[in-house]
């Protein structure tokens, strides 16, 4: 992608911030018109013909390994999840107390 200098027609600059727009609209305009020529077919011929594959390939795993893995993160949910419910359970009594505490300071 090269930058360069938009350029704004003097017309346009006749007020104060006037340019500015301007020139966000021309390069508004400009992005849009790059986006018009892109091939996405193109991309993907492209990439078919570096690797010669077009789907993706997972390694292999056995199903005992698998079921390591997925145990791995049942567990490490619930540890997530045990800790969030001692967050709120911790939040909740401390805004309790401190609502306790403002009711006996202004009764």
């Amino acid at each position: 992608m090269s930058f360069h200098r938009t350029y704004i027609p003097n017309d346009l600059e006749t007020m104060g911030g006037e340019g500015s727009m301007a020139s966000a609209i021309l390069s508004l305009k400009q992005n849009r018109a790059l986006l018009k020529k892109r091939n996405v077919r193109g991309l993907k011929e492209l990439l078919y013909e570096k690797s010669g594959k077009t789907e993706l390939e997972f390694k292999k795993i056995s199903t005992q390994e698998l079921a390591r893995i997925k145990n791995e993160i049942r567990q490490e949910a619930r540890a997530n999840a045990r800790k969030e419910i001692l967050v709120y359970l911790i939040s909740f009594v401390l805004v309790g107390v401190i609502i306790y505490l403002l009711y006996l300071l202004f009764s």
